[in-house]
């Protein structure tokens, strides 16, 4: 690491580094993609206070809600989220804003010709979604699919390069099954 970086930081990138690993060796666990948001949430990683992994399939004319962050449904679910990955779907039953997001369902944005990194229209779907400043990144997935991760930042603002760093690691979502 370089000069000067934090140890706060390093802590932060080694975390990351081993995400990739564990979404491989618990490939077979139902609501992967929700633990890895729930991950990425954490006050140890981006400490975001809300976010919402969702895909666009236009062939299907589907946006989907895959998972729900809320920082104040952590205490549902096991401090470690690995140490029982299979717990997890259970863990999160009473969660209101985690099952919300999970049953929203609406027309695909592209196949409406809607731009996914214009930011008017994704905003606004963050606030319906119950965020109050949402802030936002899409990527291309397989098969013509589009992955949208919209998220509220936590009380700390989260600095340029660590936002940098979320926008490419969110596309890890997209290795995670629905």
């Amino acid at each position: 690491m370089s000069k000067g970086f934090a140890s706060d930081d390093q802590r932060l990138v080694s975390h990351l580094s081993g995400l990739l690993g564990k979404v491989l060796q618990h490939h077979e666990v139902d609501e992967l993609s929700q633990i890895v948001l729930h991950e990425l949430g954490h006050n140890d990683c981006f400490g975001l206070k809300k976010a919402t992994y969702l895909i666009d399939n236009p062939d299907f004319n589907h946006l989907v809600g895959i998972a729900g962050y809320h920082n104040c449904e952590c205490c549902y679910h096991q401090k470690d989220l690995w140490e029982n990955p299979f717990k997890f779907k259970d863990d999160m039953k009473e969660a209101k804003f985690h099952n919300n997001v999970k049953m929203f369902l609406q027309d695909s944005l592209r196949k409406k010709d809607i731009d996914l990194n214009s930011t008017k229209d994704i905003k606004d779907l963050g606030v319906y979604l119950g965020m109050e400043k949402p802030e936002f990144f899409s990527w291309n997935m397989k098969h013509g699919n589009h992955g949208i991760l919209i998220f509220e930042q936590g009380d700390k603002q989260i600095c340029d390069w660590k936002h940098g760093l979320l926008a490419n690691v969110a596309a890890l979502l997209s290795f995670c099954g629905i």
